[in-house]
C-alpha cells in the first residue's frame, strides 16, 4: 500500500501509446480503445463508445517531426493523408455487450510496427497508482493522460444509464479517483508495470474523483480468455471499520487503533451509547467492498464480521469519539500513532464509505492543505483545535475514517465538518494523543486533563448506581420488592439514566405504569429495550415493539430473543412477509429454537383465527409462509410444508399445517 503512494507520488511506467487509438462514431459518439491483438487487428473499447454502429473510424498516434500531434483539429482536417499511412482505419463491430459495456472492433489494418497492449493478471490493490489515455470531448486536445490511485473494487450491480439503456449491470469494475469525463470511455486504465488493468467506462458523479473501469477480469472474460487474477495485497483497508450508531441510519467509518479499540468521529453518537461495527469481509484471499456484502448484519456475525461496542468517550470540539469493542480483532491491522505531526504538502490517504457508490471501502489519496486552528463542531462558540485541511475526494456524509501519512501511521480521522469535495478536516495528531489520554482512563495519564479525568465523580456515580442496580435486581428475583424498590431509587438518584434499574422498578409495575418507567430516558440496555418491547407488544403497541427490537438488532444482530418480538410486531402491523422473514431470521439466530418458534406460529395463527373467524386460509396463509421462510435455514420446516399437499380446503389446509408446526415443538 504504502510504496503504491511513493509510485503514485513518482509516476508509473510507460503507457503503451501505440496500442491506443481513438475511436469514433462519426456524429454519434467518441472514446477510446486499444489493441488486444496485432495479429487479428482486434481492439477493445465500450458498448456505448461504439453506440449502435456496426462500422467506427479509428486513429492511431501520429508523430510528426518527431513529436506526437495532440490536436483534435490537426487528425479530423487531414484524413486522407491519415488513412493513406493507415493512421485512420475503418472497423467493424464484431460483438458488444450491455452487461459489461465492452465491444469488440476488427481493424482493417493497423499502422506498422502495432503491438498489443498486455492485459494484467495481477489485480490492482487499493493505493496502487492508474493511468488512463483517453480523448475527452471538453479538450482541444487526443491522447490526454489521467492518474490517481484505485479506490475499491467489486461488482458493479446497480450499472449506469446511457441514452436510456442500462449498461454494466454485471460488470466487476475498478473504481478510481481520476477526473475523467465523456470521451475517456474506453480508454486503457494501465498499473505501474505498464500492463491494462481495465478501460474506462463512467463516473458516479455523486461521489467525487469516482471514476467507473472495467476490471481486465471482465475483459479476458470477453475475449474468452482465462480471467483468473492475483489477489492483490493488503492495505488500509484491513485497518478500517464500519459503525452504525443505533440513534442514526448513517454508517461511519473508524479506525482500528487497537485490537478492542475503534477510534472515529463524534457525529451520531452518545457517550455510553452501544453501536454495531462491521468487519471487512476477505473472499478468496482479498478484501470485499460491494456494499451489497454488507447489507445483513446476521450473516456478517455469522461470519464472525461482527462486533458490538461502547462509546467510552466523546469529544464534539475535536469532533472525536473512541468505542470499546466486546470482542478483539484479531483478523484486522491496528493503525499506529504518528510519532510527529503533519505539514503543508505532506502526502495522505485514507479509507471512507462514500455516499453515491456501491462500494465501502474506499480508498482515496490526497496531502495536506494547511494545519492551523479549526472549528471543526458546529455553532459559534464552538472551540478552535488544532486541525490539518487536506485535499482529498472527501464527504461530510462519511466522516471516521482513517488517516495515515505515507509510512502507514494515523494522524487523524475524517471530520464531518461540511467542506467542498475536495477539502477535508481531520484533528491533528497532537489533539487525537490528548483525546486518548483523557478516554483510555484504565492507563497512566499523560497530562494534567489526563490526570484530571481519572477523578471524575460522574464516572464514580456510574458506577455505584450500576452495583446498586444489580443489587436490586438481586432483591426483586428474591421477592424482597421493598428493599428493590429502594436500591432501584437510590441508583436513578445518582445516575436518572441508569437503564437497569429503570428495568427493575418497571418489573415491579403492570401496564401503562411499567411502559412510563421505561420511557424514561436512560443508556442503551438490551434487557431494558426487550421488556420494553415486551409490554409494548402486549399493550398492542406494535410500532413500538418494532422500534425497540430493531434497535437492540442493530447492536447485536444474533439476538434471537429480539428477532421473534420483531417477527410478533411485523404481523401485528400487517406486513407478513416481514414478519415471516423475520421468524426465519429467528432460526438464523439460534437454530436450536425451533421449538419455540413453532410455539410463536401457532399461536399467532391462533390469533388469526379468531381474528377472522369465516376465513381459515387467513391463518393458513400465514403459516405456509412462515415455514417457508423457514425452510431456507430449518430442513424439518421444508418437511412440515409436504403436509399440506393433500388439502382440499383452507379449512383442511389449516388442520394439517397445524398438525405438522405441533411436530416440531
Amino acid at each position: 500500500m504504502f510504496l503504491a503512494l511513493a509510485l503514485w507520488i513518482a509516476g508509473p511506467a510507460d503507457v503503451p501509446l501505440h496500442a491506443v487509438a481513438w475511436v469514433r462514431a462519426e456524429n454519434d459518439s467518441a472514446g477510446s480503445g486499444f489493441v488486444v491483438d496485432a495479429e487479428k487487428r482486434l481492439l477493445v473499447t465500450c458498448r456505448h463508445v461504439v453506440a449502435d454502429r456496426k462500422e467506427v473510424d479509428v486513429f492511431f498516434p501520429w508523430v510528426r517531426a518527431g513529436a506526437l500531434v495532440t490536436e483534435k483539429h490537426e487528425y479530423l482536417r487531414n484524413r486522407a493523408e491519415l488513412r493513406a499511412a493507415k493512421l485512420l482505419v475503418s472497423g467493424t463491430v464484431l460483438k458488444a455487450s450491455d452487461e459489461t459495456d465492452l465491444a469488440l472492433v476488427q481493424l482493417d489494418a493497423l499502422p506498422a510496427g502495432t503491438r498489443a497492449v498486455t492485459l494484467s493478471s495481477r489485480a490492482p490493490a487499493q493505493g496502487d497508482t492508474l493511468r488512463v489515455i483517453g480523448h475527452r470531448l471538453d479538450l482541444d486536445t487526443v491522447w490526454n493522460e489521467t492518474r490517481g490511485p484505485l479506490r475499491a473494487r467489486g461488482p458493479l450491480t446497480e450499472g449506469y444509464f446511457w441514452r436510456g439503456k442500462r449498461l454494466g449491470t454485471t460488470a466487476h469494475v475498478l473504481l478510481a479517483q481520476l477526473p475523467t469525463e465523456e470521451g475517456d470511455s474506453g480508454g486503457p486504465v494501465v498499473d505501474a508495470r505498464g500492463e491494462v488493468v481495465g478501460t474506462c467506462s463512467a463516473l458516479r458523479r455523486q461521489c467525487p474523483l469516482a471514476a467507473v473501469c472495467i476490471s481486465a477480469r471482465e475483459i479476458r472474460a470477453f475475449l474468452g480468455a482465462d480471467a483468473k487474477e492475483e489477489a492483490p495485497a493488503d492495505g488500509l483497508h484491513a485497518s478500517t471499520v464500519w459503525l452504525k450508531p443505533t440513534a442514526t441510519d448513517v454508517h461511519i467509518a473508524g479506525a482500528l487503533i487497537e485490537r478492542d479499540l475503534v477510534l472515529t468521529c463524534a457525529r451520531g453518537f452518545a457517550p455510553r451509547e452501544r453501536v454495531g461495527v462491521a468487519l471487512p469481509l476477505r473472499e478468496r484471499g482479498e478484501w470485499v467492498s460491494a456494499r451489497g456484502a454488507y447489507r445483513d448484519p446476521l450473516a456478517l456475525h455469522s461470519k464472525g464480521a461482527w462486533r458490538s461496542g461502547t462509546v467510552i468517550a466523546r469529544d464534539e470540539g475535536r469532533d472525536l469519539a473512541l468505542v470499546k469493542l466486546d470482542a478483539e480483532c484479531k483478523e484486522l491491522n491496528p493503525l499506529p500513532l504518528a510519532a510527529t505531526g503533519s505539514r503543508a504538502g505532506d502526502a495522505v490517504q485514507s479509507v471512507s464509505h462514500p455516499a453515491g457508490l456501491e462500494f465501502a471501502w474506499a480508498f482515496a489519496a490526497g496531502a495536506v492543505r494547511q494545519r492551523g486552528s479549526v472549528q471543526l463542531d458546529s455553532g459559534e462558540k464552538a472551540p478552535r483545535v488544532s486541525a490539518l485541511l487536506l485535499q482529498l475526494p472527501a464527504q461530510s456524509a462519511s466522516p471516521g475514517g482513517p488517516i495515515t501519512n505515507a509510512k502507514g501511521e494515523l494522524i487523524g480521522v475524517l471530520s464531518a465538518r461540511e467542506s467542498a469535495q475536495m477539502v477535508g478536516y481531520c484533528a491533528s495528531i497532537e489533539e487525537v494523543r490528548a483525546f486518548l489520554d483523557v478516554a483510555l482512563r484504565d492507563r497512566p495519564p499523560k497530562t494534567l486533563a489526563g490526570l484530571v479525568a481519572r477523578f471524575d465523580p460522574e464516572r464514580f456515580a456510574t458506577a455505584l448506581a450500576a452495583g446498586l442496580a444489580q443489587r436490586a435486581e438481586a432483591h426483586r428475583a428474591a421477592g424482597r420488592f421493598a428493599d428493590a424498590k429502594r436500591d432501584a431509587d437510590s441508583a436513578l438518584a445518582i445516575d436518572s439514566g441508569c437503564a437497569a434499574a429503570r428495568a427493575c422498578r418497571a418489573r415491579m409495575l403492570e401496564g401503562e405504569a411499567a411502559l412510563a418507567e421505561l420511557d424514561a430516558p436512560a443508556a442503551f440496555d438490551r434487557t431494558h429495550l426487550l421488556l420494553r418491547a415486551q409490554l409494548a407488544l402486549e399493550a398492542k403497541d406494535a410500532r413500538r415493539t418494532r422500534g425497540d427490537a430493531e434497535r437492540v438488532l442493530n447492536v447485536f444482530p444474533a439476538d434471537a430473543d429480539a428477532r421473534q418480538l420483531l417477527a410478533s410486531a411485523l404481523l401485528a402491523l400487517g406486513d407478513d412477509a416481514k414478519a415471516a422473514i423475520a421468524t426465519a431470521d429467528v432460526l438464523r439466530a439460534d437454530p436450536k429454537r425451533l421449538g419455540a418458534v413453532a410455539r410463536e406460529l401457532l399461536s399467532q395463527a391462533d390469533a388469526l383465527a379468531q381474528k377472522y373467524p369465516n376465513s381459515p386460509g387467513v391463518p393458513a396463509d400465514w403459516l405456509a409462509q412462515a415455514l417457508a421462510a423457514c425452510a431456507k435455514h430449518e430442513p424439518r420446516a421444508a418437511d412440515a410444508m409436504k403436509a399440506v399437499t393433500g388439502a382440499k380446503t383452507d379449512k383442511d389446509r389449516l388442520a394439517a399445517l397445524r398438525a405438522a408446526v405441533e411436530k416440531l415443538r
